[in-house]
C-alpha cells in the first residue's frame, strides 16, 4: 500500500484552503489510503444525488442534471473537511436503468473486499434518498433490505441516512414523508433501530458537511457484514446475505415471466382459433352467398362489413399480443441469463478507477 497524501492546510467542507483540484482516483485498488485514514462510502438508487454530495467537498465528481447516472463505476475522491483527509467513495447506484443491480453489487463488493485485505475500514456510510421519492416499495423497498444485510447490524451505527431534494416537495409534505421513513419498519424503521442517524441534506455544503462531522465524530470504524463473509467466511457473493436478496429478486422476476409468458400463450392460442373459427364461418357463409346471392345480397353484405371489421379488429389484437409475447420472451431469456451468470462461480474482479 502506498504512502498517504500529505496533510494540506485545513479547509472548509467545500474543498482545499488554497482551491487546488482534490485527487481523484478509479482504480480497483486502493493506493494512497491508510489505516487510519477516514473513509466514507456514499451510497444510494441511481439519481438520488450521490455525485452532487460529494461535489460539495472537492470538484471531481461529475455530477449530472438529472435522473440518469452519472457514476459508471465505483471512485475514490480526496477531500479535506476540517483540517481532516477525507476519501469519499463514491458507488455507482442500485436501479440503475444501463446497469444491473448485479454488476453494481459486484463492484461494491469487490472493493470492499480489496479495501478489507488492505486493513482499510470505513469510518462510516451516507445513504443518500430523495425525499419525494414514492416509490420506497418495489425495487426500492429491495434495495433498502440489500443495504441492510450488506452493512450487517454491527455496520449500522456508523450509516447515516440522508434524504435529499427538499426542495422539491412543501416542508409539511417533506416532513410527513421523512416520518415515515423513519417510523415504518419496511422503510427506515428496522435500520434506526440498529443505530442509523437520520439527517437531512436539504442546505448544500452547509448540510453536508454536519453528515460528515457527524460520521467523524462517531470514531467507529465498521467492518460491513459482507466484507466478512467474502473474506472471513469465503463465500461467493450470491452466498452472502444480500447475494440472497438480490437473488431472491431475480427469482421473483423469473417466475413473474414465466407467469406472464403462460397467459400470453394461452390468451395467443385463445385468439387464434377465435379467429380460425371465423375465417370457417366467413367461407361457410361467403358460399351461401353464392348460391342465394340474387335473394339475399344486399342482407349478406351488410352482415360481412360488420365481420370483416370483427376479424381486422382481432387481428390487430392477435399481432399485439404476438409482440407482447416476443418482448416478453426476450425479458424473460435475458433475466434467466442473468441469474445463470450471478450463481456461477465468482468472476474476476474488474477492476475500477479511484479519485
Amino acid at each position: 500500500m502506498g504512502q498517504g497524501p500529505s496533510k494540506p492546510a485545513p479547509s472548509n467542507a467545500a474543498g482545499t484552503e488554497n482551491g487546488d483540484a482534490p485527487s481523484v482516483n478509479t482504480t480497483q485498488s486502493v493506493p494512497d489510503i491508510r489505516p487510519e485514514d477516514i473513509v466514507i462510502a456514499v451510497m444510494g438508487l441511481t439519481g438520488v444525488g450521490k455525485s452532487t454530495f460529494i461535489s460539495h467537498f472537492c470538484n471531481t465528481a461529475v455530477v449530472g442534471d438529472d435522473l440518469e447516472s452519472c457514476t459508471n463505476t465505483l471512485s475514490i475522491h480526496s477531500a479535506n473537511v476540517d483540517g481532516t483527509d477525507v476519501y469519499l467513495i463514491d458507488t455507482p447506484g442500485f436501479d440503475d436503468t444501463n446497469r444491473t443491480d448485479t454488476d453494481v453489487l459486484r463492484e461494491i463488493a469487490s472493493w470492499l473486499e480489496r479495501s478489507y485485505d488492505a486493513d482499510i475500514k470505513l469510518a462510516g456510510i451516507v445513504y443518500l434518498h430523495r425525499i419525494q421519492d414514492n416509490r420506497v416499495g418495489g425495487s426500492g423497498v429491495k434495495n433498502i433490505h440489500m443495504f441492510r444485510e450488506l452493512c450487517g447490524p454491527n455496520g449500522l451505527s456508523s450509516v447515516v441516512l440522508a434524504t435529499t431534494m427538499w426542495d422539491a416537495l412543501p416542508k409539511d409534505k417533506a416532513e410527513e414523508r421523512e416520518a415515515e421513513l423513519k417510523t415504518k419498519e419496511e422503510f427506515w424503521g428496522g435500520l434506526v433501530q440498529h443505530g442509523c442517524a437520520v439527517l437531512r441534506q436539504d442546505d448544500g455544503a452547509a448540510s453536508a458537511a454536519k453528515i460528515i462531522q457527524h460520521i467523524q465524530a462517531q470514531r467507529r470504524p465498521i467492518t460491513l457484514q459482507i466484507q466478512e463473509e467474502i473474506v472471513i467466511d469465503g463465500k461467493e457473493l450470491h452466498e452472502t446475505a444480500a447475494g440472497e436478496v438480490l437473488k431472491a429478486g431475480l427469482e421473483e422476476q423469473q417466475r413473474m415471466y414465466a407467469e406472464k409468458t403462460a397467459l400470453l400463450e394461452a390468451q395467443l392460442a385463445k385468439i387464434a382459433a377465435e379467429l380460425q373459427s371465423l375465417q370457417a364461418e366467413q367461407a361457410a357463409r361467403e358460399e351461401q352467398a353464392r348460391e342465394e346471392r340474387e335473394r339475399e345480397q344486399r342482407d349478406i353484405e351488410k352482415r360481412e362489413m360488420g365481420r370483416e371489421s370483427e376479424i381486422n379488429d382481432l387481428k390487430l389484437e392477435l399481432r399485439g399480443l404476438k409482440e407482447d409475447l416476443e418482448s416478453t420472451k426476450v425479458k424473460q431469456e435475458r433475466t434467466d441469463a442473468e441469474y445463470r451468470k450471478f450463481t456461477s462461480k465468482r468472476w474476476p474482479w474488474d477492476r475500477c478507477t479511484i479519485m
